[in-house]
């Protein structure tokens, strides 16, 4: 397998009291922009059916206060993951892709039922497992020891920091020299292969440090021509092959992990029901070719990552484990605080956000820099720095973003309240946790 980039991409969210919420398939996706450069003890599973209100949406309220939380705050506020997305608090020009009509990769609505027990931080994760506390149970608790959540954690990104996607042009592995600017507009497959590492090391699936093979852009599984002009890549026997990656790589002069997997989340990846591969969108809603991709949308991302940890297990994997927070929320600072808290904090695996480049500190460029969507995994909190701070993952190395804040394998840190921005302002399209 392989994984790759991820564009940005909106959602509606469906209304009404069907007895799954479903996804329509308007999108914005997320792809980052080449801009110039600059030079429990309590918490034991079960099996119990969830709560869900009178009218049939799930019993979920807003909370009152974006601190923090702790174990005093049980029983738990729910994380608000109803609210549809909401205008721009800031909206901006930009020059990213329209919404775009993905009809070739339908999203699958979680039920009402899973989407009650994740808001509620019922699902969690044990001894590699995906379990579901009782509701009598906190869930602001360590399970392995009852202990409170820590007030600071980051997760271990020795080898995922090397997590950088493949230049647009160059020569691939095996020596091959190619050009596909598509390799630009790949954070969306990048911030999937980090989310993906941990979920192997937690629960051996999928196999992001293994995936190695040649890679084309999915023209034909999107059931269009080959672009042109288009992408310049390997070929065998008079046929387009594409280019090889593995799990580890030397060819941009530094030794770049997880482009095979990346590579395959980007062009391969096929969630049941989908009628073309890959999490990026190669072909617009008019059949025609696009090039360079327009990327991956936050729902193909969530998509693509639930098929890929659940094993391909085609009777579990919609309610796996990611769930979107949209820009509608009015909780946003609260609930992602706690979002983090819990995947990074107490079940070890990252956040994937949405954002607006504009806000974050390796895009930096005064009145130059972009608003663009991107998307990056939040592997750190520290609430007790002055300011609060996360720590993020940006799978857009020096080729793609050279402006002098950014570095290959860099870890960035950025204030809460600024990534929140960066979630709800601009371009900005949430989170999913």
């Amino acid at each position: 397998m392989s994984a790759s980039r991820i564009t940005r991409s909106r959602i509606l969210a469906a209304t009404g009291a069907a007895a799954r919420v479903i996804a329509v398939a308007a999108t914005a996706l997320l792809a980052a922009s080449r801009a110039p450069a600059d030079s429990t003890p309590s918490g034991s599973a079960s099996t119990t059916m969830f709560t869900v209100s009178a009218t049939g949406s799930p019993a979920v309220t807003l909370a009152p206060s974006s601190a923090a939380p702790t174990p005093t705050d049980f029983p738990f506020v729910p994380i608000n993951m109803i609210a549809p997305p909401g205008p721009a608090v800031h909206p901006v020009q930009t020059t990213d892709r329209p919404i775009v009509i993905a009809n070739s990769r339908p999203v699958s609505g979680q039920s009402r039922d899973w989407l009650t027990a994740k808001a509620s931080a019922r699902v969690a994760l044990a001894g590699g497992k995906i379990i579901l506390l009782d509701r009598t149970a906190n869930p602001l608790l360590l399970p392995a020891t009852g202990a409170a959540l820590p007030a600071a954690r980051t997760l271990d990104v020795s080898w995922t920091r090397w997590i950088v996607e493949p230049p647009g042009y160059g020569v691939d592995e095996k020596g091959t020299r190619y050009t596909d600017t598509s390799f630009w507009n790949m954070c969306g497959p990048g911030s999937a292969t980090v989310a993906s590492y941990y979920w192997q090391q937690l629960t051996g699936r999928p196999n992001v440090t293994g995936t190695a093979g040649w890679f084309l852009d999915p023209y034909a599984a999107e059931g269009v021509a080959w672009p042109s002009p288009g992408p310049i890549v390997g070929v065998s026997g008079g046929e387009r092959i594409g280019t090889y990656w593995s799990g580890s790589d030397t060819v941009s002069g530094f030794t770049a992990h997880g482009r095979g997997f990346l590579m395959y989340m980007a062009t391969q990846a096929n969630p049941p029901e989908w009628k073309a591969t890959g999490i990026a969108v190669f072909a617009d809603a008019d059949g025609k070719p696009v090039y360079p991709t327009w990327g991956a949308s936050k729902e193909f991302i969530q998509t693509g990552i639930n098929w890929e940890i659940s094993g391909h297990n085609a009777g579990s994997w919609v309610d796996g484990w990611y769930g979107p927070v949209n820009t509608g929320d009015p909780a946003m600072a609260r609930d992602l605080n706690v979002a983090v808290m819990l995947d990074v904090g107490r079940d070890g695996v990252p956040v994937v956000g949405a954002v607006d480049v504009s806000y974050l500190p390796n895009w930096q460029s005064g009145s130059t820099t972009p608003h663009t969507r991107h998307a990056i995994s939040i592997v750190g909190y520290d609430n007790t720095a002055n300011p609060p701070t996360y720590t993020y993952l940006d799978t857009c190395g020096r080729a793609c973003n050279a402006r002098g804040g950014n570095q290959n394998g860099q870890l960035h840190v950025i204030a809460q309240s600024a990534m929140v921005q960066a979630m709800q302002d601009g371009v900005g399209d949430g989170f999913i946790w």
